[in-house]
């Protein structure tokens, strides 16, 4: 896994069509109930914030031309705390999938099924992490070739479902109908549906470079901030304040647009779309996290980290899917502090690194 290389499209192709998708499922509902009509504004704080991290990221990428986080690491802080921070980073990338993961069960569940089936049927989720985690980035790259489309096809129907039925009075008054305090509450418990900057600081040294490399990963990620904020206030002028009680927005969107409901559903057919993509972004944390891993631990042969997070995900999923408010609390109180220092600080520090290649 470690000699992988994909390439720079492809690294844009998975920011755009993995990092949008996971924000528009529970993400709206869930920050409106703070910010309420200021929800766009919430969001795109921290946008700004991944936006400068991922900046940083690619400066760091940089100051170390051809070398990866983990050889960076290596040069300067040498073998044994490199394989602790690499254990840090692959439990940071299980936490990181936790809340997508119990969201798209529930989210796949509403949108396939009729009526509520055993937690079983979403056990092959992880069969089809651990096959993704053990082909690596390289398929990565591959997927998001394709996936990008069947994204975009969602997200652009689903618009298009909604447009017609906004009311874009329900966005008044603009920055100063919520106090600020609330914003900065909408900001601060969606952190977990971040933290995208962490994707590049391991895509960094495996994808080949190119001229503005820079600028392009920059302009994926503002396409992301663009087409989730267009999605937040097109939402909420449809609902109005009823957009927190919208959790699953993608099937809800359109829905009540009289025309498009005496032609058929066709929001079903997004629907269908989006769950497939979300089956494959909600996989990424944990392909990352078996990399760390195998960074950590002189294993015998590459599938074994593959099963070690997969099988541990599992564990933690099949334990906790009925306690999921109680966890997810604890998580924010306690382990959101845990995951900025791995997002942010952690890299932040790098930059203050000496500059070397890797002996060879």
């Amino acid at each position: 896994m470690s000699n992988e290389k994909v390439k720079l499209r492809q690294v844009c192709f998975s920011l755009i069509a993995f990092a949008t998708v996971l924000k528009i499922i529970v993400l709206p509902s869930f920050v409106s109930g703070f910010a309420k009509e200021n929800l766009w504004i919430s969001i795109l704080l921290n946008f700004i914030l991944d936006g400068a991290m991922i900046f940083i990221v690619l400066k760091i990428s940089d100051r170390f031309k051809g070398l990866t986080f983990y050889q960076i690491l290596i040069e300067n802080c040498g073998e044994i705390p490199t394989k602790i921070i690499m254990c840090l980073y692959a439990l940071y990338f299980i936490l990181k999938a936790y809340v997508p993961i119990l969201e798209q069960k529930s989210f796949v569940e509403i949108a396939l099924y009729e009526t509520t089936h055993v937690v079983w049927i979403f056990a092959p989720i992880f069969l089809i992490s651990c096959f993704f985690s053990y082909k690596g980035l390289k398929t990565v790259g591959r997927i998001s070739d394709l996936l990008i489309w069947v994204s975009l096809f969602a997200i652009i129907v689903l618009l298009s479902l909604s447009i017609p039925a906004c009311d874009l009075t329900n966005l008044l008054p603009i920055a100063i109908g919520v106090p600020f305090k609330n914003v900065l509450q909408g900001s601060r418990f969606s952190l977990l549906w971040f933290f995208d900057s962490t994707y590049i600081l391991f895509f960094i040294g495996k994808f080949k470079t190119e001229k503005l490399a820079k600028t392009k990963i920059m302009l994926s990620y503002l396409v992301v901030a663009l087409i989730v904020t267009a999605f937040f206030c097109v939402l909420y002028c449809e609902f109005g304040p009823l957009t927190e009680r919208q959790h699953f927005a993608p099937i809800k969107m359109g829905k009540y647009y009289l025309s498009f409901s005496n032609s058929g559903r066709i929001d079903y057919l997004a629907g269908f779309a989006l769950a497939i993509v979300c089956v494959f972004a909600i996989t990424l944390p944990l392909v990352f996290s078996s990399l760390c891993l195998s960074h950590s631990f002189n294993f015998k042969h590459k599938i074994i980290p593959c099963i070690i997070v997969n099988g541990v995900t599992a564990i933690i999923f099949f334990a906790t899917q009925n306690f999921f408010f109680n966890v997810f609390s604890i998580i924010m109180k306690y382990g959101v502090y845990f995951l900025l220092f791995m997002a942010y600080a952690l890299p932040l520090i790098t930059l203050f690194f000496k500059k070397g290649r890797v002996k060879k």
